[in-house]
């Protein structure tokens, strides 16, 4: 009788779909780029490894061509993964990068809602784009030898050299899994841009037009994952310096500097997967969290200190002068087969410790509670995702319908970040 149930409790797992998702992992409280602790094919941005556990599909993650993706202006991208042997090949298309873009609009490369138009010239086709990262391909090939090892390539590039407007990246990701442990590496090899910077920071307040050039000089993550005792020990590391030149004139009169960027961030936690039954999974997290940016455009008086100043209190931490955050971080998720053909998970986080530094003013993390919430319907090997609302633990941002704070369960807008995933 107990092997019997041990086979049941075992064919209930493997018959539940593996999800694949930004919808699910950030349902979870989790980071839409890869978890260290929950199964899930976006894992294949943090370890390229694991593109040898998530193979035999096709996913689409629903969206628009937005530069920064979010819950509430989600970035279309899909792809296709295909396992041949003992290797696994994909390929993925529209997947830029928010830490990328966000630094370059803190450099000054401010993204607008369409593209960039020569006021001289507006049919001038040199002029299109925002300098920020689009087109993106990622090439994905893994292989299981006893050890699982993965390899990324993914490149953009927009216009040419020399067009007034012009972006060009270039990263790799490499991982290997060894049993229980992972470790990883991305490394940023190239990431260059030249645009227009246009912006109003707030109602009216200032104005800024002109051009400015963005160079990232070294960029890279680094971490290990190890499994022990059914729980998840991991340490993440992250470091991003560029400089920027921007020339521009504005209501507050003109800037002509070169200026240099440093971004690091670190992560160190613990996270386990607790089965409750054949259908629920409990999720627990915590985690120490810490970030510090440094971006001398704010330095000293006049016109780039006004600028940049005015933009970081709008909520543009990349253009900050200097931002330090230390987070604890605590996630309590669920999920579970509520029917055959629906799967529903939520979480509730909170950042039980923290402090932010912003400009030499330092202030305790207030506010920080965020439940999410999503949904899974089931059609044979066909999965559609989507989130009810959403927030991330460690930046405390809100998101749509329930995670923004009002409780309501909106009919009109039931899911926001809709994705499918088909496996064959």
């Amino acid at each position: 009788m107990k092997k019997q149930l041990t086979v049941a409790l075992g064919l209930a797992v493997l018959a539940t779909p593996a999800f694949a998702t930004k919808a699910r992992l950030q349902a979870l409280g989790e980071d839409s780029y890869g978890s260290a602790y929950i199964n899930d094919n976006r894992n294949i941005w943090l370890n390229s490894a694991q593109v040898n556990n998530h193979k035999d599909l096709v996913t689409y993650e629903f969206g628009g061509n937005v530069n920064q993706d979010s819950n509430e202006t989600a970035r279309g991208e899909g792809g296709a993964f295909k396992a041949m042997g003992n290797m696994v090949y994909g390929v993925q298309f529209g997947g830029a990068s928010n830490t990328g873009n966000a630094l370059r609009t803190g450099a000054g490369l401010i993204s607008a809602t369409g593209d960039f138009t020569d006021p001289t010239n507006p049919t001038d086709v040199s002029y299109q784009g925002t300098g920020l990262e689009e087109n993106n391909i990622a090439v994905f090939v893994g292989g299981d030898m006893g050890l699982k090892w993965g390899a990324n390539l993914e490149y953009a590039k927009t216009a040419q050299e020399d067009s007034p407007v012009s972006s060009e990246a270039m990263r790799t990701r490499l991982g290997v899994i060894m049993g229980d442990t992972q470790v990883y590496a991305n490394i940023n090899l190239i990431n260059n841009a030249k645009g227009e910077t246009s912006v109003t920071p707030s109602a009216g307040a200032v104005n800024l037009d002109g051009t400015a050039k963005f160079e990232g000089d070294l960029g890279y993550q680094v971490g290990a994952i190890h499994a022990i005792n059914g729980n998840t020990l991991f340490v993440d590391y992250r470091s991003f310096d560029m400089s920027s030149d921007i020339n521009a004139t504005g209501t507050l009169g003109t800037i002509d500097q070169k200026k240099d960027i440093s971004s690091k961030q670190g992560e160190i936690g613990i996270g386990r997967v607790e089965r409750l039954n054949d259908k629920t999974s409990l999720f627990l997290k915590g985690s120490f969290f810490m970030r510090d940016i440094e971006n001398d455009h704010g330095k000293g008086a006049g016109t780039s200190a006004t600028l940049f100043g005015l933009l970081c209190s709008n909520g543009g931490i990349t253009a900050c002068e200097e931002y330090k955050t230390q987070r604890v971080p605590v996630v309590i998720g669920l999920e579970t087969e509520a029917t055959s053909w629906l799967t529903l998970r939520g979480s509730v986080s909170q950042v039980v410790w923290g402090t932010n530094k912003i400009n030499g003013t330092e202030s305790t993390v207030r506010n920080s509670t965020a439940i999410n919430a999503g949904a899974t319907l089931k059609f044979g090997e066909l999965s559609v995702d989507g989130v009810i609302g959403t927030a991330d633990a460690a930046t405390a941002v809100a998101g749509e319908n329930t995670a923004g704070g009002n409780g309501t369960l909106r009919t009109d807008n039931l899911m926001s970040r809709v994705a499918m995933t088909y496996r064959f």
